[in-house]
């Protein structure tokens, strides 16, 4: 089993966890929203821990 620091998910498979298409992930990174991500080979990829911080960062209770 992979420790979540090391594993990491490409744009299609963030897409897919989010239920979003992968161009708004495009468009994310273009415009410096988003999880960090890095490119390895010239392929974007999402650092798991990273893309936790992320949900937990911005989960919200409240409407408001």
């Amino acid at each position: 089993m992979m420790d979540s620091d090391s594993e990491f998910l490409t744009d299609v498979q963030l897409a897919e966890r989010w239920k979003l298409h992968r161009k708004s992930l495009i468009r994310w990174r273009g415009q410096g929203q988003g999880p960090p991500f890095i490119k390895i080979g010239g392929k974007v990829r999402y650092k798991m821990a990273d893309v936790e911080h992320y949900e937990k960062a911005n989960t919200q209770t409240t409407n408001s």
